[in-house]
């Protein structure tokens, strides 16, 4: 997939976001995983995008002792910047996104904490944007639409940069690190395991099991007030006036493997955030046991058989909130409903691990399948990103095989 139709592809994911009311950031859960693909296989597509991302991270990463703070905040800086270019793209009539102060909010303290002023200036002319004096950058002569949508996807291709070396510094097992070996790394390297092997060779550093990851959601909308501290900033200084234009909304949404009580929910959305209540309310007891026992490399699908084996009314309808200890009367009575259960689509040849999983037709895809154009219509699509997760999607749906072909799994 080239430049120009993974340009297409992301036009049509905001302009069909901004239809339902939204105009933010990309979200669409299939992009995502398509590019987070590519970029892992090939990080010359960056060239390509014309995005600077070897300037970029290197300046947001050089002379950090601690490259996974460093990571969390260029991604917070570049969807910042992708904000920018889309609200300038999808609503140039907003004279509030003209301008943007330099002297206080997210300019200070999400981009000015993670990029060099130099860059920051750099960046924003290629949106229109020129300093208007030393508190302000103005759009003066508004570029054209494509150079804006260019803008845009190389921001979001340097958002998910950001996640793939996370990834690495995860499965890496420590994050402090030179930010010029985890760069040559990456560059040299054709898979995320690929550079983690490469990068422990290099520092003599023993395996290790991947640490979780934190990503604070951010809101570049309102102004800070008073109570608020800077995670929360805007560009613009003013909250957004309109009342009537469209709702504006951002993309960023804990990663899936944070969201491990409601990963394999039955009816779950892709990219939902989870609430704390939520969390303990949707966290079924197999799954939260594999949790507390079992490391995600020492997972098992025997060891996961036993357990839905072990409590097979887990795997039935959800249970009516109030009484999580009684069963319903459709289950009382007559024969128990067989499980909907994941399957691997043809797509995948034996031993690939899935990149995509649709919940409409529960199967999991390669990230270049054909029949995701049919999913894509109307379907319930989640990205599976890391190799770990892929394994557990995998093993899910082994697992979901093994209790379909079983004796007395069918009535």
């Amino acid at each position: 997939m080239g430049s120009s139709s993974l340009s297409e592809d992301y036009r049509l994911c905001l302009e069909r976001e901004l239809r339902r009311g939204r105009a933010g950031v990309c979200g669409d859960p299939s992009l995502r995983a398509v590019l987070w693909q590519i970029l892992v296989e090939d990080f010359d597509l960056h060239g390509a995008l014309q995005d600077d991302a070897l300037a970029l991270l290197t300046d947001g990463l050089w002379g950090r002792a601690d490259l996974a703070p460093a990571l969390r905040g260029l991604a917070r800086a570049f969807e910042l910047l992708e904000l920018a270019a889309v609200h300038l793209y999808l609503l140039p009539w907003r004279k509030e996104f003209t301008t943007i102060k330099t002297f206080s909010g997210g300019y200070v303290h999400v981009l000015k904490g993670a990029l060099s002023e130099d860059l920051l200036i750099q960046s924003f002319q290629k949106m229109g944007y020129v300093p208007r004096d030393s508190h302000r950058l103005m759009v003066t002569a508004p570029p054209p639409a494509c150079q804006l949508l260019q803008v845009a996807l190389g921001c979001f291709a340097l958002r998910l940069e950001c996640d793939i070396l996370g990834e690495v510094l995860a499965q890496l097992g420590t994050s402090v690190l030179p930010a010029e070996e985890l760069l040559q790394a990456r560059r040299g390297s054709v898979d995320v395991a690929s550079c983690v092997a490469w990068l422990q060779q290099r520092l003599a550093l023993p395996p290790q099991s991947p640490p979780a990851l934190f990503r604070a959601q951010l809101d570049l909308y309102r102004g800070l007030q008073e109570d608020e501290g800077p995670e929360e900033p805007s560009l613009y200084g003013e909250p957004c006036p309109a009342p009537s234009s469209p709702p504006l909304e951002l993309a960023c949404r804990p990663l899936p493997w944070e969201q491990s009580a409601k990963l394999w929910g039955v009816g779950a959305e892709a990219w939902e955030p989870l609430a704390e209540a939520a969390v303990s309310q949707a966290s079924s007891p197999p799954y939260e046991a594999l949790e507390e026992e079992l490391e995600p490399e020492a997972f098992s699908s025997l060891s996961l058989h036993r357990e839905l084996l072990s409590r097979p009314g887990d795997l039935a309808a959800p249970k009516t909130p109030g009484s999580p200890g009684r069963a319903s009367p459709q289950h009382m009575h007559g024969p128990r409903p067989e499980p909907p259960g994941y399957q691997a689509h043809s797509c995948l040849a034996p031993g690939a691990l899935p990149a995509l999983s649709c919940d409409t037709c529960r199967q999991l895809h390669a990230a270049h399948c054909a029949a995701l154009r049919t999913c894509r219509l109307g379907h319930m699509l989640r990205a599976l990103l890391g190799d770990t997760q892929r394994r557990l999607w995998l093993r899910r749906a082994q697992v979901d095989t093994l209790l379909y072909d079983s004796p007395g799994a069918r009535p």
